[in-house]
């Protein structure tokens, strides 16, 4: 398997990468700059070259060219492959489909950091796209925000079975809350934590608005009302109680707004690295895959048509 082999075939290509070929195109320039610069300073395991030097591709390399590095880690990211069959589909053994699954990983946050696609990771930086956002306080940003799990494998210590067990999914999980736009873009990715912690928890302690906004959400946040923001959540029905036809309307109006913050999980989640069960624990990659995976849904956002 090889980028030339594909790039002609649209279906099989945005199948097999989770880009179209135009949006692949837009991509590889930042990820062949990220690429040589990181190489030259670094070598694919990680370690520090003693030398500064322009870095070049060996004839023999099983991965020839910048694009078929792209190709591959993108192929890697969208279809979660056992790696020994991710290796003999790309002609290397296991251990050197390792290395350039981490180092390719990494290179590519590179490029999307570049290109401003990758989201807010900080209550710090969060506040700063707000502000653009906001326009200096004109105008008011609608945004969404939810939590979503990934599944990972079952730890061996018993507390941290304990710790990552999600009685939602029954199944051992690790959690992200996301921020969108209205508009779909992933504006923040919390830090990953335990499978059990509750959506709210993230919102009280992991990020906030420092501007005014207005913010839907569902009703797993009940209580939750920062200063600033104009909370619009669907009513809860109250026990023993039944919800008006005005209620109703109302939530139905509120679930067609906020569906686009599911749409926008579902996107990020259309690489299948972060809907899967991801095996991979070296270089922390199951906490830093999902910001990655969310900045190639803004990139397909921003790019809808390519």
């Amino acid at each position: 398997m090889n980028y030339t082999e594909h790039k002609n075939n649209p279906k099989s290509f945005r199948a097999l990468t989770g880009l179209t070929h135009i949006q692949f195109l837009h991509l590889l320039p930042y990820f062949e700059a990220a690429h040589d610069d990181y190489l030259s300073e670094y070598e694919l395991n990680g370690k520090r070259r003693r030398n500064l030097r322009s870095f070049c591709i060996y004839k023999n390399s099983p991965l020839p060219s910048v694009s078929d590095r792209l190709f591959f880690i993108l192929v890697y990211l969208k279809n979660n492959p056992l790696q020994e069959y991710h290796a003999a589909c790309f002609g290397m053994d296991q251990k050197h489909c390792n290395t350039f699954v981490h180092c390719l990983n990494h290179v590519l946050r590179l490029s999307l950091e570049t290109m401003g696609l990758v989201p807010a990771q900080t209550d710090k930086e969060l506040s700063d796209r707000l502000s653009e956002l906001s326009k200096d306080g004109t105008v008011q940003p609608i945004l969404l925000h939810d939590g979503t799990e990934r599944e990972i494998p079952r730890p061996v210590d018993p507390d941290e079975q304990k710790e990552q067990y999600s009685g939602k999914k029954k199944r051992h999980t690790v959690k992200n809350a996301v921020v969108v736009t209205v508009s779909c873009l992933i504006l923040f990715v919390s830090q990953t934590v335990s499978g059990k912690t509750h959506d709210k928890k993230i919102a009280d302690t992991m990020y906030s608005f420092s501007v005014p906004c207005i913010l839907y959400q569902d009703t797993g946040y009940q209580g939750y009302m920062p200063e600033k923001v104009t909370i619009i959540q669907p009513v809860k029905k109250r026990k023993g109680k039944v919800l008006s036809d005005q209620e109703k309307e109302f939530n139905t109006e509120v679930s067609r707004i906020r569906v686009r913050v599911e749409h926008a999980i579902g996107s990020a989640k259309f690489m299948r690295i972060v809907k899967d069960e991801c095996r991979l624990k070296a270089n922390r990659f199951v906490e830093r895959i999902f910001a990655t995976c969310a900045a190639l849904h803004n990139l397909r956002t921003k790019l809808p048509h390519a």
